[in-house]
């Protein structure tokens, strides 16, 4: 009776961790699972730097930053390409949709994070975010779609894109912070 009693409890036990790693588990053929956008204002980070007596000590400022959580399934992936969409509102009201693009290289198989920045002067100037939208490309196909809010309709096709106004890890004074957390990214310097 006692074993009747542990079969079945092992079993539900199988089972249920089964049902857990198939909800895990990516759908045949897809490349990415794309997990969820959190966003944030964070202070510039204060390094302690001297130069010619100064110590440089000055105010610190708010930077928006957007992180887009995701999973890849390949054990390599040569390139991805990220292209963000930011729809921004000011106090006058006026909407403006900023959009750039990140890519990604030896992407290896796992659990990742991409960010991209809005400088202060940017947030100041053109408001609060309003809506984020990311697609994800590998091999020219689009690989992966996520937005906040979460929604079925393609709003930034509704905008004309202004680029240049998102900024990478790389070009922000949070470039050396957790480095190793993050994939690399592709120069863009020409040859």
């Amino acid at each position: 009776m006692k074993t009747n009693g542990l079969r079945r409890r092992m079993g539900l036990l199988a089972c249920g961790l089964a049902l857990a790693c198939a909800a895990e588990s990516f759908a045949q053929g897809d490349i990415l699972r794309m997990r969820r956008i959190t966003d944030d204002k964070v202070q510039t980070p204060e390094y302690n730097v001297r130069v010619g007596g100064s110590s440089g000590s000055g105010r610190r400022r708010l930077w928006y930053v957007i992180t887009t959580e995701y999973d890849s399934a390949p054990d390599w992936i040569d390139e991805m390409r990220f292209r963000y969409y930011v729809l921004v509102r000011d106090k006058q009201n006026t909407q403006r949709l900023f959009s750039d693009e990140i890519t990604y290289v030896n992407v290896a198989k796992g659990r990742h994070e991409s960010v991209i920045y809005l400088h202060p002067s940017t947030v100041d100037r053109f408001g609060d975010v309003q809506a984020i939208a990311v697609q994800v490309y590998v091999e020219g196909r689009l690989a992966g779609l996520i937005n906040k809010p979460e929604t079925n309709v393609r709003w930034w096709e509704q905008f004309s894109p202004t680029p240049g106004y998102l900024l990478n890890r790389l070009q922000t004074p949070f470039a050396m912070i957790n480095f190793d957390n993050y994939e690399a990214i592709k120069s863009t310097t020409p040859r």
